[in-house]
């Protein structure tokens, strides 16, 4: 269940983490250089401790961001632009998802990606289609006020606004 407060219930919290990384007005964006993305993506578990990013990956993980911020946006009422899904569909295939049938039947997606930043990716688009099979994906949203742009969590049809900025 969500709280009062925006947060988004298990398991978007990763996922509004990650989408909130970007300021919307002054201040510094934790994975704009490569060091940074990496302590900010071991902060949050996503990256173990000696792993790195290269240029490339560095490059594709700010490209995931600003396609999962896009989906927000229109989750929000933005203007939907055809290509968003597009591209947050390609932004998630480096997570090379497999689907595992566990004793018991149990099914769940996983990473076939020995690599370090495809097993990143996996654990967020894993986080989205739990998400979106429990009916919460929709609900996670990009504030659309001036000078915000924080992900929050909102069940009222045609929220706009994170908490902080609802009238």
């Amino acid at each position: 269940m969500a709280s009062g407060d925006g947060t988004a219930p298990a398991p978007l919290p990763l996922v509004q983490s990650f989408a909130s990384t970007l300021p919307a007005g002054p201040g510094a964006d934790p994975l704009a250089g490569r060091d940074d993305a990496v302590a900010w993506l071991r902060a949050a578990g996503l990256l173990p401790d000696g792993a790195g990013l290269t240029g490339s990956e560095h490059a594709a993980l700010l490209r995931l961001r600003a396609a999962i911020r896009d989906t927000l946006a229109t989750h929000a009422g933005a203007a939907t632009d055809p290509g968003t899904a597009a591209r947050l569909t390609k932004a998630l295939a480096d997570g090379r998802l497999v689907i595992t049938v566990e004793p018991g039947g149990t099914i769940r997606l996983a990473s076939a990606a020995r690599a370090v930043y495809p097993s990143l990716v996996a654990t967020l688009a894993v986080a989205i289609a739990d998400a979106a099979a429990a009916g919460t994906w929709p609900h996670l949203k990009l504030c659309t006020a001036p000078h915000c742009g924080q992900a929050f969590y909102g069940t009222t049809a045609g929220g706009r606004h994170c908490p902080a900025h609802a009238a």
